[in-house]
C-alpha cells in the first residue's frame, strides 16, 4: 500500500481528500503546514507528498523546495495543489484544487507510477463451453 502525505491547512480538504485517497487504497498521512509535513516526511518517506501552496509557517512552494534538496527524500513525486497559478518547479507537478475528483484520482496515481489496487478482486467469469 502506497503512503501519501497530504498538506493543506484547511481541515475540510484534509478530510475530503484523505476519504477519496483512502477508498481507493492509499494510506495517507496529514500535516497542517510546511514545517509539520518536513518532519513528517523525515520521519516516514512517503511515496507520494500532495500540498497545498498558500499555508502558515512555510508555504508549499518552499516545501517543495526544501524536499528536492532533503537527503534520503529524493526521488519522492510531488503535486503543488493550488487554486492560484504556480510557479514552476523543476520536477513538481502543478495540479489546480478546482480539478474533478477523478482528476485528482488520475494525478496521484500517475505520480506514484502505478494504478491503485482495487478494493475488491475482479470478477470471475465461466469460461466458455466448460
Amino acid at each position: 500500500m502506497s503512503t501519501i502525505l497530504l498538506v493543506d491547512d484547511e481541515p475540510d480538504l484534509l478530510d475530503l481528500y484523505t476519504d477519496v485517497l483512502e477508498v481507493i487504497g492509499y494510506q495517507v498521512i496529514h500535516a497542517h503546514d510546511g514545517l509539520e509535513a518536513l518532519e513528517k516526511a523525515r520521519q516516514q518517506r512517503p511515496d507520494l507528498i500532495v500540498t497545498d501552496w498558500m499555508m502558515p509557517h512555510m508555504d508549499g512552494v518552499e516545501l517543495c523546495l526544501r524536499l528536492l534538496h532533503e537527503p534520503g527524500l529524493e526521488g519522492v513525486p510531488i503535486i503543488l495543489h493550488s487554486t492560484r497559478r504556480a510557479p514552476r518547479i523543476p520536477g513538481v507537478h502543478v495540479l489546480s484544487k478546482s480539478c474533478p475528483l477523478d482528476e485528482f484520482e488520475d494525478a496521484v496515481a500517475r505520480a506514484i507510477d502505478k494504478l491503485p489496487e482495487p478494493l475488491l478482486p475482479p470478477p470471475v467469469h465461466a469460461t466458455e463451453g466448460a
